[in-house]
């Protein structure tokens, strides 16, 4: 059982020591497909970019928990589940030259995400923890609606950029996101409201599937 305690108000100081090497991984990630993009002018990894920029940016602004997990498994599964694509890198060779397929797929990955940032507002967190109970938007249909477009977008971006680097990467943040699903659900079930919202809505990320 994940171990949990009550959450401070971080300081100003705090956030920005937190806030600036992620910002710096998101500058490095949106730098090396721009650098692509111009030299192939093929859009490289629009959407994975955009959903990077929306992850850092709700990092930056997201608020104090009102518990937080102690779980250093809770903890290594979500900073690499979080910020572990940030170290891809172009590698533009679509698998079966179907480009427009996996850039659209991205993109509406990218926009999926915007949806369910904004029903999640600042209660978005890394590490596991309760900032309030969502159960609007896309969250009348999966319970974790943020890691579906994470799936959709960096699944659409490996088969873009399709390398042993890459795939590998792919596959770790994956198992970390399965992860911190599991870590999330651990500590969010101690409040009734969120089994009350369990109860109701099974599929995690895939409706009726998972």
């Amino acid at each position: 059982m994940s171990v949990v305690a009550f959450a401070a108000r971080r300081p100003i100081a705090t956030q920005i020591v937190t806030s600036a090497p992620v910002a710096l991984l998101w500058l490095l990630f949106a730098a090396a497909n721009l650098s692509n993009w111009q030299s192939s002018h093929h859009p490289i990894g629009l959407g994975a970019t955009a959903l990077e920029l929306i992850v850092a940016a709700l990092f930056i602004v997201r608020r104090s928990p009102w518990v937080v997990s102690r779980s250093p498994r809770a903890w290594l599964a979500a900073g690499i589940g979080t910020f572990g694509m940030l170290a891809a890198r172009p590698a533009y060779h679509p698998v079966g030259g179907l480009e427009l397929l996996f850039s659209g797929l991205q993109v509406i990955g990218a926009v999926f995400a915007g949806i369910a940032v904004i029903s999640l507002g600042r209660s978005f967190g890394i590490v596991a923890a309760n900032r309030g109970i969502r159960t609007r938007g896309p969250y009348r249909f999966v319970r974790h609606p943020l890691y579906s477009a994470y799936a959709l977008t960096q699944t659409a971006y490996i088969f873009e950029n399709p390398s042993l680097r890459n795939v590998c990467l792919y596959v770790a943040v994956m198992a970390c996101q399965i992860v911190r699903i599991f870590e999330e659900e651990r500590t969010l079930t101690q409040d009734p409201a969120y089994r009350k919202y369990a109860a109701t809505v099974r599929s995690r990320i895939v409706p009726y599937v998972f």
